[in-house]
């Protein structure tokens, strides 16, 4: 989803957050509350596209999905004690041996475009098993999926095409939002859902009151490189250009005037 022409930025992009050298962010809570609007940004832009996805339809869902490290604190944030308790227990349980470890991000792709570099083709096998928080078909953690899970959609049912089907400006939206997630975590890092997971789980550090849902601060970009003892993870760039095509700009531009009015509020 990131073979696209590289544009101009159109409008600036998404507030930045604040400079740190380590531990928490600073507004902290407004970040996850921007991340939160920018999704049901996404979900209104895209509400018109035909889908054939329902419930138990988990074709798509693998061990290879991506996430920002601002993302999975996200969807930490989201579930009760019990809920992370069983996540634990089925990361535990066993995960894939073999699961996609990008080597770049997509701003990383953008500015690789813009700089005339080739990238090399990364290998993504599906085949190398299901996501480890599907139960039965569904997704435990449906209302927290990260971006990655949410902007998966088909025309047509995946088990019948061997593929995702989508419309071409579906594609260029997904960048889009995919260039402003990382953008908005540029201090942080990108890895597999899995691993992502399985780090903040052991190094984050919770906070909230009692009675609440418990909540995991983003590890600080130092906390991540000294945890990835392996060089799993990649750091986060902030967008170089926004990658959008000729054809879909007039598209595009309303849902970027959305995108952009969340660093004002």
């Amino acid at each position: 989803m990131r073979d696209k022409p590289v544009d101009k930025p159109m409008g600036k992009p998404v507030d930045e957050p604040a400079d740190k050298t380590g531990g928490a962010r600073v507004d902290f809570q407004k970040e996850m509350e921007k991340l939160g609007r920018l999704y049901r940004v996404y979900d209104r832009a895209t509400a018109a596209f035909p889908v054939a996805c329902k419930e138990k339809c988990d074709d798509c869902c693998t061990c290879n999905v991506v996430v920002t490290s601002l993302e999975t604190a996200w969807l930490l944030s989201r579930l009760s004690k019990d809920e992370i308790t069983g996540l634990r227990e089925r990361l535990e349980a066993g995960v894939p041996e073999k699961r996609y470890q990008p080597g770049y991000t997509t701003n990383g792709f953008a500015l690789a475009c813009i700089e005339g570099r080739t990238l090399e083709d990364e290998e993504n096998d599906p085949a190398w098993g299901k996501c480890p928080l599907l139960e039965d078909g569904r997704c435990t953690v449906y209302h927290a999926r990260p971006f990655g899970c949410r902007n998966m959609m088909s025309e047509a049912a995946c088990a019948d095409a061997g593929y995702a089907r989508m419309p071409e400006l579906a594609l260029t939206l997904n960048n889009i939002f995919l260039q402003y997630i990382e953008h908005m975590d540029y201090q942080g890092m990108s890895g597999n859902l899995t691993d992502m997971l399985v780090l903040y789980l052991k190094h984050a550090v919770p906070y909230g009151t009692p009675g609440q849902k418990s909540h995991a601060f983003p590890l600080s970009l130092e906390n991540l490189k000294d945890s990835d003892k392996t060089g799993i993870f990649i750091r986060n760039m902030k967008i170089p250009a926004l990658m959008i095509p000729p054809e879909h700009r007039a598209d595009a531009a309303p849902v970027l005037d959305e995108i952009n009015a969340l660093g004002q509020g």
